[in-house]
């Protein structure tokens, strides 16, 4: 649960993501999509445990803090660096200070080849499009190569060629065992890149985002009830927002379904185990 001067914002969020997923993050307004993953990454710390590969992310912040990498919505990076130096400066602060020279060098070439910024080197951030600042804002986070990369909503301001381009660099970093989550507010569109989707929803008595879903994304919107994520989204607004104000049957909804999945996947294992 998270909690803002005595308000709790977020509860009940339980979930395990695999290396090499990548997940959607959709919710509903107000439902606490930032503060999930500020919560996650360590900037605003929950009352919760999060842990990779048996490591506490908490507890550890300082061993684990490398493995995580985070691209915020705005652009953070100085207008008068060229490309080169804004990478290189990243891989200086992220990077283990006994990593020699050369290889540094290497992780900075590998950046910016894989988000298409290679010949424009000496460029200036200042002279570069909003799609290829983008991609710069992310090479100077995957120049660590985190194990855990989020990213609040990388597609925006994008047109849908520039997004999908984008999304499908995502879908490569997450092909080499990495775990990327990613907040849109366009999912359809990019749809069929992810493997899951996380949908948190804002209850209306308590005001709280709660977990309405996770799972893949065609089971998303058979529980839905409808053909597109957007819809989603929509089941779970508010009724003054354009929405349905559905939140807390869905909230309910998903408890139940949640439980019955974990009750069957122990069934399951329970069988293997029995044949052999």
């Amino acid at each position: 649960q998270k909690s803002f001067d005595g308000l709790r914002v977020l509860r009940d969020i339980s979930l395990s993501v695999d290396p090499g997923n990548m997940v959607m993050i959709l919710g509903g307004s107000g439902a606490g999509k930032s503060t999930f993953v500020n919560a996650v990454t360590g900037y605003e710390k929950a009352k919760a445990t999060i842990t990779e590969g048996g490591v506490d992310y908490y507890e550890q912040y300082d061993q684990v803090k490398h493995r995580i990498g985070f691209v915020p919505q705005e652009n953070l990076m100085r207008e008068e660096d060229t490309v080169l130096m804004t990478v290189s400066n990243a891989a200086d602060l992220r990077l283990p200070a006994s990593m020699p020279a050369d290889e540094k060098k290497r992780k900075v070439r590998m950046a910016l080849e894989t988000f298409g910024l290679s010949g424009r080197e000496d460029t200036l951030v200042s002279k570069l499009s909003g799609g290829q600042k983008k991609r710069l804002s992310i090479s100077t986070e995957f120049v660590a190569s985190p194990n855990l990369f989020i990213l609040d909503e990388p597609d925006s301001g994008l047109d849908g060629i520039m997004a999908r381009g984008l999304m499908e660099n995502l879908r490569l970093i997450a092909c080499q065992g990495k775990m990327v989550l990613v907040i849109t507010h366009a999912p359809d569109r990019v749809a069929n890149l992810f493997d899951k989707v996380i949908v948190l929803a804002k209850g209306t008595e308590n005001h709280v985002g709660q977990l309405a879903f996770y799972g893949g994304i065609q089971e998303a919107k058979d529980f839905f009830g409808t053909d597109s994520l957007e819809n989603v989204v929509k089941r779970i607004n508010a009724v003054n927002e354009g929405g349905e104000g559905r939140a807390d049957e869905f909230i309910e909804k998903y408890r139940a379904y949640s439980a019955q999945r974990d009750a069957k996947e122990k069934d399951d294992f329970r069988e293997a185990g029995a044949a052999e």
